[in-house]
């Protein structure tokens, strides 16, 4: 709840409560909350998702999207840039992308933070290879803001994609 809420662990902490108190939540947070275990449970509800019966009228997970979220970002980070075209002008606005690969069967696959300024579509190969899901895409589709000569020609030397202008 900490995590999903983005409220931190204070509000979730109970006294009274063993699987509540701050070190079993610490260890928890420690012990679970990381980039390979978030991936691992990520991949186990894609394939789960995809045992659905409802989700073989959606699609067949072939087909894939791949679109960057803009975020500010107010305090310095890694990934935080200045951007005026994302994110205003001003006291040097700063903020990340986020580029989300989505399924045909309405399911997230993955994706990856990117800093604010540069184009997306350079990370588009990477945010694909780096998938949580076992079944992996033939057709990637983005929007023109994602499209480059260079990337579609990277994209197109892949085995397992299929692309179009």
């Amino acid at each position: 709840m900490a995590r999903s809420c983005n409220v931190g662990l204070i509000p979730v902490i109970k006294a009274g409560t063993p699987a509540l108190t701050a070190a079993r939540l610490i260890g928890v947070e420690k012990g679970y909350f990381h980039g390979e275990g978030i991936a691992a449970a990520s991949g186990r509800l894609v394939d789960k998702q995809g045992e659905i019966h409802i989700t073989a009228d959606w699609d067949g997970g072939l087909v894939a999207s791949v679109d960057g979220m803009r975020f500010v970002v107010p305090v310095r980070s890694l990934y935080a840039r200045p951007s005026p075209l994302y994110f205003g002008v001003g006291k040097r606005p700063r903020g990340a992308t986020w580029l989300n690969v989505v399924s045909d069967k309405v399911m997230g696959l993955g994706g990856l933070v990117v800093p604010g300024t540069l184009r997306d579509s350079l990370y588009i190969l990477d945010a694909i290879h780096r998938l949580d899901a076992t079944e992996q895409p033939e057709v990637v589709v983005t929007d023109t803001g994602s499209y480059s000569d260079l990337v579609y020609g990277m994209l197109s030397g892949s085995p397992w994609v299929r692309c179009s202008p």
